[in-house]
This record gives structure tokens, C-alpha cells and sequence, in this order.
């Protein structure tokens, strides 16, 4: 009578009981944002630079630009 080891059964267990393995060695793919229009809620300016602030829909975002420069009145996430 042949003897199996643990570790083997363990093995063979997780082979017959997973997925097909396509699905195993399947890679996913990065998590896509949708992109959203965000709109500009405020600056500051610090010295030589201006901070525009947006707001993307419950989020806010900020961009760092020169003091001289005008901040975007929107930009895409």
C-alpha cells in the first residue's frame, strides 16, 4: 500500500477543489479610475508658489503651480 504524505494531500486538494487554471494564472488587471472633471474650489498663495485646490466630487485635489501662473478653472482626474 502506498503512503501520501500531508503536505500532498494538501496539494491535491487545493488542485481539485480551485478554480480552472486559467482563472488561477489569470493576472488582474490595475484598478481604472473613471476619470471625473474637477472643478477649482480655492487657492493660496505661499511665496512663490499658489496652491489650486479642486474639488472632485467629495474629494479635493491639489496642484502646485507658480505664484505669476492662473489656476485652471477645471482639470480630469
Amino acid at each position: 500500500m502506498d503512503t501520501i504524505t500531508l503536505p500532498a494531500l494538501m496539494v491535491l486538494a487545493s488542485l481539485s477543489a480551485g478554480a480552472p487554471e486559467a482563472e488561477i494564472s489569470k493576472i488582474p488587471a490595475p484598478q481604472q479610475f473613471a476619470s471625473a472633471t474637477c472643478s477649482l474650489s480655492g487657492q493660496q498663495r505661499v511665496g512663490p508658489r499658489k496652491y489650486c485646490y479642486y474639488d472632485c466630487g467629495g474629494t479635493t485635489r491639489t496642484i502646485v503651480v507658480a505664484a505669476g501662473r492662473t489656476c485652471a478653472f477645471t482639470i480630469r482626474r
